[in-house]
């Protein structure tokens, strides 16, 4: 008779939990250890005025296929989780509320969405929609051989300048979490490729009508539970006890605790720390160490009355807030989220200066905005790695020179044939951690 492993997974933010969800559906026993007091690593529930916020606002789109995977295989009702929408750019000049560029994709299988979405852009002319159709599938379609920042790489490509500036170097910050003059060109290719050259629904909005710690976290420790999995939090991993092969023991505290199989699951600073002094290892953790990290910045904003924005999700030019979020449907119409990635002049300001300034310029787009009465600023410092020009080169893969050591994580490069790997996002992290557990499952 076969006798399946003991794993140990360290590590219980979206990509530990997506591989150990992974691992009981296969009826491997597995404990998961988490150094904080709860599940979900950078997206998870926050307590802010006895309100449930998340620590950081997120987007999710009908793309996020191993999102809605990993969510069907523990019998997530994911219409009660979400309310589709179809994708909307509204992108609103901050200095005097103007439209900027309005981009409608209706739910239409590529590459007719966006036929529709560019001809019903009141903002260009017949011309330039012309153009832009033809420039954009060139620049969607035309491999890039040796990688440069995104800001060349659109050079090369005259688009008209509205849709550039006031939407694709935008989105580009926003998705990579890098600014377009660092940012990777192959890495945002293949997130447009995602997105416009896809089935009809991955364009969509999926809008959380929950906090984050319940559309997947509570929702998977759930699961793994009854499929007979532990999960110690407040467990901090201290170090891997190894020979020259194996990992054979985890020194937990005082505790010594002995598994067939180790996932890391941790983010890059610490599975760089526990790999450093891994002989067999050490070369990971130098590749982990050259990746640099980008903080993401988010201001819940609390009003005396409710508030709405024209559509759920709001871009915003020309001032400090980048993407606004309405809080409506995960239960909180007082709230507005605004979000600011990456390094900027943001970061120097004081709280009170950045939500005063934050308020003008959402004043300017929201007629008769209700009253501020309180703000909650939270800044995840190494929120992303930097996805700049060949990156991928600095992002290890899953396996280790250990037979029974594997790491995953949005930082984990897991494409094959050389293909861009996604950024920092949760579905990079959950596509790694279900890649993570099954290529143990094969070993």
């Amino acid at each position: 008779m076969l006798v399946k492993k003991n794993i140990a997974i360290i590590g219980g933010g979206w990509a530990g939990l997506a591989a150990a969800v992974e691992l009981c559906k296969n009826n491997y026993k597995i404990t998961l250890f988490e150094s904080s007091p709860q599940l979900g690593g950078r997206a998870r529930a926050i307590k802010w005025n006895n309100l449930t916020l998340d620590n950081g606002q997120h987007l999710m789109i009908g793309a996020y296929q191993q999102m809605l995977d990993c969510l069907n295989t523990i019998q997530a009702d994911t219409s009660q989780l979400f309310k589709q929408l179809p994708h909307r750019m509204l992108m609103m000049d901050s200095q005097n509320g103007e439209v900027a560029f309005d981009l409608q994709l209706p739910t239409y299988p590529a590459p007719l969405h966006l036929l529709f979405g560019v001809f019903n852009t009141s903002s260009l002319s017949l011309k330039d929609k012309i153009i832009l159709l033809l420039r954009f599938n060139k620049l969607l379609n035309t491999p890039i051989k040796n990688d440069i920042s995104v800001s060349e790489w659109l050079n090369t490509v005259k688009l008209p300048k509205s849709y550039r500036l006031n939407l694709l170097e935008p989105v580009c910050l926003a998705a990579l979490t890098t600014h377009p003059q660092q940012a990777s060109a192959k890495a945002f290719q293949s997130v447009l490729q995602q997105t416009f050259n896809a089935p009809a629904d991955f364009t969509d909005l999926l809008i959380p009508t929950t906090d984050l710690g319940k559309v997947f976290p509570s929702l998977a420790e759930s699961y793994i539970l009854q499929h007979g999995g532990e999960i110690k939090t407040r467990c901090k991993v201290q170090k891997l006890l190894h020979d020259k092969t194996h990992i054979h023991s985890l020194q937990i505290d005082n505790d010594i605790l002995n598994f067939d199989h180790i996932i890391l699951a941790t983010p890059a600073g610490v599975s760089a720390k526990l790999l450093q002094d891994i002989p067999a290892c050490s070369h990971i953790s130098e590749q982990i160490n050259k990746l640099t990290f980008e903080p993401v910045s988010t201001l819940y904003i609390q009003f005396k009355d409710p508030v709405s924005l024209p559509y759920p999700m709001l871009g915003m030019l020309n001032g400090l807030s980048e993407w606004v979020f309405e809080r409506a449907t995960s239960g909180h119409n007082d709230i507005l989220a605004v979000v600011i990635s990456a390094q900027g002049n943001h970061l120097k300001l004081s709280q009170e200066t950045l939500t005063n300034t934050i308020y003008n310029e959402l004043s300017n787009v929201i007629k008769d905005l209700p009253e501020l009465i309180n703000s909650k600023l939270i800044i995840e410092k190494h929120a992303a790695f930097q996805c700049h020009p060949d990156v991928d080169k600095n992002r290890p893969g899953i396996d280790t020179n250990l037979k029974n050591l594997k790491i995953c994580g949005d930082y984990v490069y897991i494409e094959e044939n050389n293909q861009p790997g996604l950024p920092s996002t949760l579905e990079g992290a959950l596509r790694s951690g279900v890649k993570c557990a099954q290529s143990t499952i094969k070993d």
